[in-house]
């Protein structure tokens, strides 16, 4: 198999694991057009089984100890092959072409050693999401840093905290304290970016939940487009999985202005 390119990688693997929205997946059937892709069957596993060994959530920012990436790569192996002695194995390889979808799972492994080797700041420990927002904000210029208004809300009117972010590493964080519990089965919390400059409509920042007990939360922001030059973070309660437009209302709200 050649290599993946990396959007194509991104985007299989966001398939794989939420689902594409419509310009997306016109994204990346325009880049499988363009690098000659017919069939993404082993790229699909490839994708999956990279996003399982490392937790697609924590694919920035944080990364996996040895062990975890070693244990978590054996149970995909358990997943798409039944297990064999030794014997059988070795008899197979001589006699058998490997099963369908064997070298995409092979391709997912060394990616996922990839993307370990390349994303390894400390042998042994694993940053936590807390660790990456406070390495943005002393390691990275540029860097903004906004508070969250009191909300009109009484219902969050408890809520503080700020956002965040780094155009240039396009990469962002919400420290919300306060913030009350959803629950995932019938809503979702969603994050909007407004970027004037980009375009009329806020660029869709993830969705996330408060699960109970959290008192003070740290979400990573999952910009599903590039942001330039943002004047305002905002969070509105949806349905589950999000919307692509948001008709209101603004719960919390960050501005730079």
């Amino acid at each position: 198999m050649k290599d993946m390119h990396p959007d194509i990688l991104e985007l299989l693997v966001k398939r794989s694991t939420e689902g594409l929205s419509a310009e997306q997946n016109r994204r990346l059937l325009d880049l499988l057009a363009v690098h000659g892709e017919q069939n993404t069957d082993d790229l699909d596993l490839a994708a999956a089984a990279a996003a399982n060994a490392f937790g697609i959530e924590s694919v920035r920012g944080i990364n996996a100890a040895p062990e975890i990436l070693k244990t978590k790569l054996r149970d995909d192996a358990d997943r798409y092959f039944k297990r064999r002695s030794d014997n059988v194995v070795a008899l197979e390889r001589k006699t058998r072409p490997a099963p369908r979808g064997y070298w995409g799972w092979a391709t997912a492994a060394a990616l996922a050693l990839v993307l370990f080797a390349t994303n390894l700041v400390d042998p042994g420990t694993t940053p936590t999401v807390d660790a990456a927002r406070e390495e943005l904000l002393a390691g990275s210029s540029g860097t903004l840093r906004v508070p969250w208004v009191t909300p009109e809300d009484p219902d969050f009117a408890q809520v503080s905290g700020d956002v965040v972010w780094n155009d240039e590493r396009q990469e962002g964080y919400m420290l919300l304290t306060g913030m009350p519990v959803n629950d995932p089965v019938t809503s979702q919390y969603q994050l909007w970016v407004v970027d004037p400059d980009r375009d009329v409509n806020p660029v869709d920042g993830g969705v996330f939940d408060i699960p109970p007990g959290a008192s003070t939360v740290v979400i990573p922001i999952d910009a599903k487009l590039t942001v330039d030059d943002p004047v305002a973070f905002a969070i509105t309660r949806e349905q589950p999985g999000g919307v692509v437009v948001s008709k209101g209302p603004l719960l919390v709200v960050a501005s730079t202005g």
